[in-house]
């Protein structure tokens, strides 16, 4: 876990700055308490325990059969021809247990894995809902700045309006476009509130979990990625539902040898003794084997059925490597995408897009332009900046998605994703 952990925090050191929160909780400290409390990786983590369970249950030995007897031939008075009879016996099968406990490992290794894929997809996105709620406080970081901007704009354009500067009309519709910039913020504070629940959730604490706010912000890298293959061939080598495919054909082999174990001829000892109280009295001593005639074997029904289970196995893991292989080609694509539309958004666009609007305030201000023209240019910056914190948070969760696509946070593999970081200058 400390491994799993440690990988993700490096992966997210370049995307996100993370000074703690409200709760002084840091991204460690969050996923921290995501792997130890949240109850859905906890009930999933017992499939473990219980697969662990059959293994030791599987190396139990088949029980002997104890069997007494009471015989009586004459009348209750006499003494002749009672008997008392005791009979142990056993079953002996031929390579069941031992095909029993091969399966019962094999299906602790599936386990495993199966946990261990979804280990992997819960900390993608575990971590995809913590970058969502750094997008959120940004968004509301700048409809706050958006509504004190607008509310003081509107204060002015009143006392603008009473010393006769502007028009009614002009003054209506600044108070107006400041209520809309206040409704604004309030939409953004409750998607603030919204994505710190869903933090809360996968820590496994609702308590207060609305009042969380990261400090953190997105930032802004230039990633160069290695080249596809390797990813595909990091994805084969770590991927945790792989791992499971083989060991689910592990398991159609294993199975298909314990029920061809099951169809072998057994054979049944038994020692007895039988005290019969005669006259003379007399011990009888009994040894006896028994062999059933498994005439059922005849049937091909269960051996076409086990073939038939191996082969369908074999078919499902040649689909899960394919379903991989497209998988790491999609996050690679989109982590491409993703990149090259942060970086349309370069600091001189935005620096530029700032001095224009600073223009147009101070051009409203003096009277130049309308109402109509300043709020116009005030709506496109505000929409360039939400399209940069929506580009931000694609290309930080871009590489999430192609992190979780190779299997990367799973325990079995600690090798780090190749790609040269640096910030845009």
């Amino acid at each position: 876990m400390h491994m799993v952990r440690k990988i993700i925090t490096l992966c997210l050191a370049s995307l996100v700055t993370l000074t703690g929160i409200s709760q002084q909780l840091t991204y460690e400290q969050y996923m921290q308490r995501v792997l130890n409390n949240n109850t859905a990786l906890v009930a999933h983590s017992l499939d473990i325990e219980i697969a662990q369970a059959h293994v030791k249950s599987s190396k139990i030995h088949g029980d002997p059969t104890l069997s007494l007897e009471y015989g009586n031939n004459q009348d209750w008075d006499k003494d002749l021809g009672q008997s008392i009879a005791a009979q142990l016996s056993r079953t002996f099968t031929f390579g069941v247990r031992k095909s029993g406990i091969r399966l019962a490992q094999k299906e602790l290794q599936a386990t495993t894995a199966v946990f261990n894929d979804f280990l992997r997809n819960f900390q993608a996105e575990a971590t995809i809902a913590y970058l969502e709620h750094l997008r959120a406080k940004s968004l509301w970081t700048t409809a706050v700045k958006r509504q004190k901007y607008m509310r003081q704009l509107a204060h002015n354009d009143s006392i603008r309006f009473q010393r006769g500067d502007i028009a009614k009309s002009v003054w209506i519709e600044s108070r107006l476009a400041a209520g809309l910039t206040h409704n604004e913020r309030l939409e953004r504070e409750a998607q603030l509130n919204n994505t710190a629940i869903v933090l809360g959730y996968y820590m496994g604490d609702m308590q207060n979990a609305d009042s969380i706010k990261a400090t953190g912000n997105l930032q802004e890298t230039a990633i160069e990625l290695a080249p596809l293959d390797y990813y595909i061939e990091q994805a084969m080598a770590n991927r945790a539902d792989l791992n499971a495919a083989i060991s689910n054909v592990d398991i159609a082999k294993a199975r298909q040898k314990l029920n061809s174990a099951r169809r072998r001829i057994d054979i049944q000892l038994s020692i007895g003794a039988e005290y019969n109280k005669s006259n003379p009295s007399f011990t009888k001593l009994k040894i006896g084997a028994a062999v059933p005639l498994k005439f059922s074997n005849l049937n091909n029904g269960a051996r076409a059925m086990d073939m038939a289970s191996v082969e369908q196995a074999q078919k499902q893991l040649t689909d899960t490597r394919l379903g991989i292989h497209s998988e790491v080609m999609q996050a690679y694509n989109n982590c491409r995408i993703a990149d090259r539309q942060a970086a349309t958004f370069t600091r001189d666009m935005l620096q530029e897009t700032a001095r224009l609007l600073e223009s147009k305030r101070e051009a409203y201000r003096q009277g130049e332009i309308s109402f109509v023209e300043y709020i116009e240019t005030e709506r496109s910056d505000n929409m360039l900046q939400e399209e940069y914190i929506n580009a931000l948070f694609n290309s930080a969760a871009s590489r999430v998605r192609l992190l979780q696509s190779i299997g990367l946070n799973t325990e079995e593999n600690t090798t780090a994703i190749p790609y040269t970081r640096h910030t845009r200058p």
